[in-house]
């Protein structure tokens, strides 16, 4: 639902409410199998269902329960004008609101191994003002600041299910795990039992304040020249938590040297399997923050830039040049692989508070600093239009994050930079319009030592990010017609073209991604309000993988988010 008023108590000034709200109920989300490792026999031994990698494309899920989704999104915002001799005077404010929760089987077999729960609540609050100049005169300007205030809570937590003792049993730990919780004066079937369950809480607060000036002065008439300066202050204050009652992952085995005092060493055979129960402890225990050591804030600032000439070559060609910086505030690793940076490894051990099993990653990655230069031409003719832009730009600290299956590494590359060149046109040809619009890029990780691989930390400095496509194409053709009662339609087909990209940096290669895809549409307009729209999206039923990841607990088996399949649907509207 949406609507807005306006509403005007006089001839200088303007004021618009808008207000909107949304609601979604849904089965989702699930994925496909797209490698089966060694555990997928382990799965079906216990009668458990994991479909085969040939039925990538089938759209059928093998789940123990229903995937479920719901999400309630909505805002409201105000906006004023108020118009002086000289220049003008916007304020707008919005408050908004989005609640989600959801409960999946993230082992996305039908055995009962583990499934999550979680939820978020986001509440922000905006205010901007702006100040701009009124009047054609060869000096311009707007004068502005915007505040933005955002409160989110969000948690999730994982399950263990009946089948979850009995999946690490048949791979062959039953003697291990037994014996383990004889050793430590456990009843038998403690490790991995179906009650047991690890909760993890994230609040963040944060608070934006950006200060803007943007100056246009006309060299010439048909000479332009642009300024525009930022000033950005974000602050960040996040606390974390965790209820985790999973028995086996709590214990220490390097750091307790006895168990009911007897050494593990002396403990025959035991000591040669701590390596393959610690490969079991796969949901260590979260060092909780604020702690001793981490105070879980960030505050960073930064001034950005852009400057851009534009020249007006004649009234149907304009070419331009641009050159500016960039910058992304901290960004805070609010999953359950949230782990302290080793640099605080000393302070975290001195003081006492480092967890059984305690590892070392990152919490958050820091911020991201961006430069771009630009230059292009824009034409404008009786039948079509053209604009080309050649580009480069480049990341410092670009944040890089990687989901691994049961949560998130989010950490920091050292340089990855782009260049390329796009274009977009648009001819018209008697009652036909075609589009055609490309891009040909060359993105690279100049530096990042340290990214998450299959088997852990890797050096992807020279290599392509997964993800970005080195070619696209998009080409259109529309149709429009009138009948003689007023009614206006169109008849539309487009294809998209993408290269092949790695889907992830964490999965094998094999998995990538190609596009290429056919969509059309018609529709039928009507001068009394009434619409109606046919549409048909991925027509030649293309298929490919939007994103992979590792698959939960199942060592060697990969997931991935199939694109939709071929879909139709209609929509009727009515403007009043």
């Amino acid at each position: 639902l949406r609507g807005q008023a306006l509403y005007k108590p006089s001839s200088t000034i303007t004021m618009r409410f808008i207000a909107d709200y949304s609601e979604i109920e849904e089965r989702c989300c699930t994925v496909v199998d797209v490698i089966n490792g060694a555990t997928t026999d382990a799965v079906r031994a216990l009668g458990g269902v994991v479909l085969d990698t040939s039925q990538q494309f089938e759209f059928e899920s093998a789940l123990n329960r229903d995937p479920e989704n719901t999400v309630e999104d909505g805002g409201v915002s105000l906006e004023i004008n108020v118009d002086f001799d000289t220049f003008s005077l916007i304020s707008i404010s919005a408050l908004r609101r989005n609640k989600s929760d959801y409960f999946t089987d993230v082992d996305y077999t039908s055995l009962d191994i583990i499934s999550e729960m979680g939820q978020a609540d986001i509440r922000s609050f905006s205010q901007e003002f702006r100040l701009l100049s009124n009047g054609d005169t060869r000096f311009s300007w707007m004068l502005g600041g915007h505040y933005f205030d955002d409160q989110l809570e969000s948690g999730d937590t994982l399950f263990f299910g009946d089948g979850t003792r009995p999946f690490f049993d048949i791979l062959g730990l039953q003697l291990l795990l037994d014996g383990a919780e004889d050793l430590y004066a456990l009843s038998r079937g403690r490790f991995f039992a179906p009650e047991q369950f690890v909760n993890t809480t994230f609040v963040q607060e944060n608070e934006t304040l950006s200060l803007f000036f943007n100056a246009d002065y006309k060299i010439t008439d048909a000479f332009t020249s642009s300024l525009s300066l930022s000033y950005i202050h974000d602050e960040k204050e996040v606390r974390a938590r965790q209820q985790n009652t999973d028995e086996l992952s709590a214990i220490d085995f390097d750091s307790d040297p006895t168990v009911l005092g007897v050494p593990l060493a002396a403990i025959p055979d035991f000591a040669a399997f701590i390596p393959t129960l610690q490969s079991v402890q796969f949901l260590p225990p979260l060092l909780e923050f604020p702690n001793e050591v981490e105070n879980g804030n960030t505050n960073d600032s930064q001034v950005t830039w852009n400057v851009r000439l534009a020249y007006q070559v004649n009234k149907n060609i304009s070419v331009f040049a641009t050159a500016g910086t960039g910058f992304k505030a901290s960004s805070w690793n609010l999953s359950r692989d949230t782990l302290p940076f080793l640099t605080d490894q000393g302070a975290i051990d001195a003081s006492g508070i480092a967890q059984a099993n305690q590892a070392f990653g990152t919490r958050f990655a820091s911020p991201e600093n961006a430069k771009a230069y630009e230059l292009g031409l824009k034409a404008r003719f009786k039948h079509g239009a053209f604009n080309i832009a050649l580009f480069d730009q480049s990341k410092k600290g670009f944040q890089s994050s990687t989901f691994l299956g049961t949560g998130f590494v989010l950490t920091n590359a050292g340089e990855q930079s782009s260049k390329g060149i796009e274009f977009d046109s648009v001819l018209n040809v008697g009652d036909f319009a075609l589009n055609l619009a490309a891009t040909l890029l060359d993105p690279v990780f100049d530096s990042f030592e340290g990214a998450n691989g299959i088997d852990g930390p890797i050096d992807l400095t020279g290599e392509r990010p997964a993800g970005l496509h080195e070619q696209s194409l998009v080409f259109g053709v529309t149709y429009n017609f009138e009948f003689n009662n007023g009614i206006i339609g169109f008849v539309r087909g487009d294809y998209l073209y993408e290269s092949n990209v790695a889907v992830g940096e964490n999965v094998p290669a094999e998995i990538s991604r190609e596009v290429n895809t056919l969509n059309a549409s018609a529709g039928l307009s009507m001068d009394n309000g009434w619409s109606l729209k046919l549409w048909a999206r991925n027509v030649n039923n293309d298929q490919y993988f939007i994103s992979a990841f590792p698959a939960p607990i199942q060592a060697g088996s990969f997931n991935a988010y199939p694109a939709a399949p071929r879909t139709f649907g209609a929509s009727i509207n009515y403007e009043f």
